[in-house]
């Protein structure tokens, strides 16, 4: 034993540097927060988002629609718009915006210190004076799920005025109206939330929830002027102010660990406060007297929603660029300014025009909305201002009677200017009745009207089991925001959608789980379209409405949303479908048929090209161009954050296909331009393949042949696939050479199916192009 010790010893000291490595522990690395162009952002007053409250292994979210607020001296709250309760306050910050793929994967952390807090439950009592509302929100573990919010009889969310840095909530308990205005007195460490109360004749008193804490013994002093929870030391002290900013009125701690306030004033208009303090139980006492003799007068708060100064009345000036490339249709910029005073992170999930056709307001999913105006045929001279900050990752935008809607994950709120200074000022709950969870990836997007004023959008899945009713739904809102009703479900992460001249809805899906690889939809009321986990019906579909086509990965990996050509100035495609791609930054024509009463179809793309990837199409009714908007977050090969652009049509000669038609022995393409009649017979410039995917909840899907179902023709990333090969048994040319038809033997239903030729136009313009369509039917005949 000594002689190994020996040598034990021996070898240390040989190489005395390897055995002291070994001693020491490695440093740590130092990790350095993630960080975003958001964390420089300047954010404004508010920020409508979720938010959680880590700690201790678990995860507290206070609100999934939750209004934070800044209140000064560094202390905020958060409202819950769908509950109306006070959710939290805090002190030492305000939010850490989320970092995981550019601020969209995430929720917002709160930044602070607690003060005072309440459960996801009714902030209010309702007629019967009771909290249990018939549709809470479900809490499983770190997960929070939502149906909607409170009956409208109960309570309802109306919005909340900016004036100044001030923001003042409005909403409804009952028939009575409600207006607040949250405050923090620092000096004496002190919440205040303000109210002005107006009530119909023989309206209910009210009972609202102040404050929360589990556990804690409840105490009532000075006959309900004041009470407190305490508990391990600390105590939650809650107080009614009057008018004159004294003490008055009628609190009550309870055994549960609550601090109720009741209002059964029978004055038609009542201006109260209620002020809340939280520190150690030491400090009771002081902090009581100090308040007993307080008198903090309030502001009233009516004249405060009247519309408040101009925050953001810098205007940026940019230079739009003219696109050069030769061709019928060029890619103009309307330049974003990414440099601007308070670093807003312009990132285009929507746009509309005003009735000018020269000024359009743009949403980026970062929560602001900019109007631009400036956009004539030079571009030379853009003037944009921000007008609206703190929305809750808008991912749609539509101007109706130049009042603009904006649709974001908690609701659709309608802007308006009350005092025509060219910024907002109240920010008006149109319709939130959409359900949400905190799920990073259900995002709502798009936003479009129909001809009688009803909107729609569509709400993204969580990517799995469908948690709330709206996952993966199409839902219509009636012209006065007043209903909410699903029109169609089964989409997993829908990037957009569109509403036609005629009520035709489409949508388009993303490969994932049930979707193996992206489509377009034309979309039938009650359909379903594809994606089991958000089928929202018993039995579980074995079976889903077919698309009007599906898109290989190679050509579209992540679809953005649709356009119909409306405009007759842009070229031979008015009244089609033209369909957005955000991962390829592209645009295609989308060819149309209908066989026996299946739709069905294919797309050609345009031959342009895009800084961002594209999402969202507009015609503008004073030019007749098409614009599109776009972001750049995941997914997308797009080289900036965001892009606004214009395509113009130059009138030079469009060489694309018009109309694709399956027939019972072939293929017919229609051309907007006459061919060359020997480049367009000859049988060496076409190729033919198809193939078929298999629809499981695997996560996209291979290729497979159609001879032979069970062999794999290739993976859907490869660079290049090939399908089995279709021959072409003869071509033939219409007498107006614009029409050919490329026999085969007979055609059969394939979920893919791709025409790539190489041809030439009748004055000598070469055609490489490829379709890419489904045949969901073939003709009889």
């Amino acid at each position: 034993m000594r002689f190994w010790s020996f040598i034990l010893a021996l070898l240390w000291l040989i190489s005395p540097g390897d055995a002291i490595a070994q001693q020491k522990k490695k440093p740590k690395k130092k990790t350095i927060p993630l960080r975003t162009k958001w964390d420089d952002m300047d954010i404004g007053t508010f920020q409508a988002y979720g938010l959680e409250v880590p700690g201790r292994g678990k995860i507290w979210r206070p609100a999934l629609k939750g209004l934070n607020i800044r209140l000064g001296h560094n202390a905020s709250v958060c409202f819950d718009t769908e509950r109306l309760r006070m959710a939290v306050g805090w002190t030492g910050g305000f939010l850490k915006l989320p970092t995981g793929r550019d601020g969209l994967e995430g929720v917002p952390q709160l930044a602070g210190e607690i003060r005072f807090r309440t459960r996801m439950m009714p902030g209010w009592a309702n007629a019967k004076g009771e909290w249990n509302a018939t549709n809470p929100p479900v809490i499983a573990g770190s997960d929070v799920y939502s149906h909607g919010p409170l009956p409208r009889d109960w309570a309802k969310w109306e919005g909340h005025y900016q004036f100044r840095n001030q923001v003042i909530l409005s909403y409804s308990v009952g028939e009575t109206s409600v207006l607040e205005m949250p405050e923090y007195a620092a000096r004496r460490g002190v919440f205040i939330r303000w109210f002005e109360i107006e009530k119909p004749k023989g309206a209910r008193g009210l009972k609202m929830l102040v404050a929360e804490v589990a556990g804690a013994k409840a105490v009532n002093l000075e006959h309900g002027r004041f009470a407190y929870l305490e508990k391990e030391g600390n105590c939650t002290l809650a107080m009614m102010l009057n008018r004159e900013g004294e003490p008055f009125g009628d609190l009550l701690a309870t055994q549960g660990g609550q601090l109720i306030m009741s209002e059964d004033s029978t004055l038609p208009r009542v201006f109260l406060g209620v002020a809340v303090w939280h520190g150690p139980r030491e400090k009771l006492g002081e902090i009581q007297k100090a308040m007993n003799g307080w008198k903090r007068r309030p502001q009233p708060l009516k004249p405060l929603t009247r519309g408040g100064p101009a925050k953001w009345s810098q205007s940026v000036i940019t230079r739009g660029r003219l696109g050069l490339t030769p061709g019928a249709y060029v890619v103009d910029t309307i330049t974003v300014p990414e440099e601007n005073p308070w670093k807003s992170w312009i990132r285009c999930s929507g746009f509309d025009f005003f009735k000018d056709g020269t000024t359009a307001a743009i949403c980026s999913v970062t929560g602001d909305v900019w109007v631009v105006s400036g956009i004539d045929d030079s571009l030379k001279e853009l003037k944009w201002r921000r007008y609206a900050t703190g929305l809750f990752q808008p991912l749609g935008l539509k101007i109706v009677n130049e009042k603009v809607y904006v649709l974001g994950r908690d609701q659709i709120t309608r802007l308006h200017d009350l005092n025509d200074d060219g910024e907002a000022d109240y920010y008006e709950n149109f319709n939130n009745d959409i359900s949400i969870s905190n799920h990073y990836h259900e995002f709502c997007l798009n936003l479009e009207t129909d001809a009688g004023g009803n909107f729609y959008f569509i709400k993204g899945s969580n990517l799995r089991q469908a948690t709330v009713p709206h996952h993966g739904c199409l839902v219509k809102v009636s012209a006065d925001g007043s209903k909410l009703e699903v029109v169609a479900t089964g989409h997993r992460a829908p990037n957009g959608m569109s509403v036609g001249p005629g009520g035709e809805i489409t949508s388009a899906d993303n490969e994932g789980n049930w979707v193996p690889t992206s489509r377009i939809n034309l979309v039938k009321r009650g359909g379903f379209y594809g994606h089991v986990f958000t089928a929202h019906r018993q039995p579980v579909p074995t079976d889903y409405d077919k698309p009007l086509l599906w898109l290989p990965h190679q050509v579209d990996n992540s679809s953005g949303g649709q356009v119909w050509v409306d405009s007759g100035r842009w070229g031979p495609f008015k009244g089609g479908l033209l369909h957005l791609s955000y991962g390829r930054c592209s645009m295609f024509h989308v060819l149309q048929e209908e066989v026996d009463g299946q739709p069905q179809g294919g797309v050609v793309k345009f031959p342009l090209r895009f800084e961002s990837g594209i999402m969202r199409g507009r015609f503008n009714p004073h030019d007749g161009q098409l614009y599109l908007a776009g972001l750049r977050v995941w997914q997308s090969s797009g080289a900036r954050f965001g892009a606004f652009h214009r395509v113009r049509y130059t009138g030079k000669p469009v060489h694309m296909p018009a109309a694709l038609h399956v027939k019972k022995n072939g293929l017919e393409i229609t051309f907007t331009n006459p061919l060359d009649a020997a480049s367009a017979v000859d049988d060496q410039n076409y190729a033919i393949d198809q193939w078929n995917y298999q629809w499981t909840e695997s996560y996209g899907s291979k290729l497979y042949s159609v001879k032979d179902p069970s062999k794999v023709l290739g993976e859907k990333k490869q660079q290049e696939v090939r399908g089995d090969p279709v021959e072409i048994k003869s071509i033939k040319l219409s007498d107006d050479k614009k029409t050919v038809f490329l026999e085969t033997d007979a055609l059969k239903s394939v979920m893919q199916s791709r025409i790539r030729y190489n041809i030439k136009a009748a004055d000598g313009m070469v055609l490489k192009q490829e379709i890419i369509h489904t045949i969901n039917r073939v003709p009889a005949n």
